[in-house]
């Protein structure tokens, strides 16, 4: 946990100058900058069309980590810098759900449908190999961002949860993805893609040629996009893996390269972002493509959050996230669409992704 001090984000220059500013000082993520990009801020780093107005939050928010303390599942302290001990509590295992919101505004079920139809007529012409489609859930009412957040990772827990609280609004990500990890010269991505029920067997998920597909081709444009700027020959893959994360089984891969002299993890932020597991290959196509078909901006959704500074990074993707701003909330969830890909299924899927977002609302 820890206090942070807003710094302006005037343009990737800026902003790239400013996490590599500082020096180590106690967890990695102290000496540098702990905040968001949103996927329309993709701008800075491909080439992608103009992006849809109206975000909710802005497209970028950094802040410096002041007063800081680490807590352990059982409260011991690990590190503390301007914070009391008498001040500190021990964090609860469990915390209840906050008044719901008053409303909800879903978006007819047969808009996304739709959109899956024309993609798959895309991927029919060969327009694209694979495209991340996604549907936006609107809450209203009163909310207390921190509550909602902490009984969410109480009753959901995943493995990239962050909490910030910002002038402009709040962002409550429980991702399960890591877009990005640096530390020194090393970089690690491990997307996901393949999704099931916890309830279900696993092998289901492992034997899927369709979610083998999807995983294999972010795979690969992973790697293309880290060899972009890593050593020759460094990068690397494991192998497919099934994992629980929360209330549901994820297909993941890890992607691993080593950074030449000279760049670091801005670089590597650069060359990974839109995460491409929530683009889809080929990137600029697939962008182009839901640009068209998703009318209203993603924002904070299908970007990426976490820290960045001179001793590396920890970047998830910003998917289960929720942007709040005021009277308002937003939660986002897709899939990733193939050819042998099912519009019903597809919905289900994208359905499943939000539920225990929503049900926290």
């Amino acid at each position: 946990m820890g206090a942070l001090e807003p710094v302006t984000v005037a343009g990737r220059g800026a902003w790239a100058a400013q996490a590599r500013a500082g020096s180590a000082d106690g967890p990695p993520w102290t000496s540098g900058l702990v905040g968001w990009l949103g996927y329309e801020a993709g701008a800075w780093f491909e080439r992608m069309p103009d992006p849809v107005s109206g975000r909710l939050l802005p497209d970028a928010w950094w802040g410096r980590v002041g007063p800081v303390v680490v807590l352990d599942r059982d409260g011991t302290v690990r590190y503390r810098r301007g914070v009391p001990l008498d001040a500190l509590t021990s964090p609860p295992a469990r915390v209840a759900a906050p008044p719901r919101a008053h409303r909800l505004e879903e978006p007819a079920d047969e808009t996304f449908l739709d959109g899956v139809r024309t993609v798959l007529d895309h991927l029919r012409a060969g327009d694209c190999y694979q495209v991340n489609l996604s549907r936006r859930v609107v809450a209203r009412g009163r909310f207390d961002p921190l509550a909602t957040w902490l009984h969410v990772r109480s009753s959901n827990e995943s493995r990239r949860g962050l909490f910030i609280q910002t002038d402009s609004g709040a962002i409550l990500a429980n991702s399960p993805e890591l877009l990005l990890r640096a530390r020194g010269r090393r970089a690690l991505s491990v997307p996901i893609k393949g999704t099931a029920a916890a309830e279900t067997d696993p092998s289901d998920l492992r034997r899927s040629e369709k979610e083998r597909a999807e995983l294999t081709m972010i795979v690969d444009l992973v790697r293309a996009e880290l060899g972009r700027i890593a050593e020759p020959g460094s990068v690397r893959t494991g192998a497919r893996r099934v994992g629980r994360v929360g209330h549901l089984w994820h297909a993941m891969q890890r992607v691993l390269a080593t950074l030449p002299p000279g760049r670091d993890a801005v670089d590597a932020l650069a060359a990974l972002f839109p995460p491409g597991s929530v683009t889809g290959a080929p990137k600029v196509r697939a962008m182009e493509v839901i640009r068209a078909l998703e009318r209203v901006p993603r924002g904070v959704y299908c970007g990426a959050s976490g820290w960045m500074g001179p001793a590396g990074a920890d970047m998830n993707v910003a998917i289960r996230t929720i942007s709040i701003r005021g009277d308002e909330a937003h939660v986002q969830a897709g899939s990733g669409l193939v050819l042998h890909s099912v519009p019903e299924r597809e919905l289900a899927e994208a359905r499943l992704k939000a539920v225990r977002l929503l049900e926290a609302l």
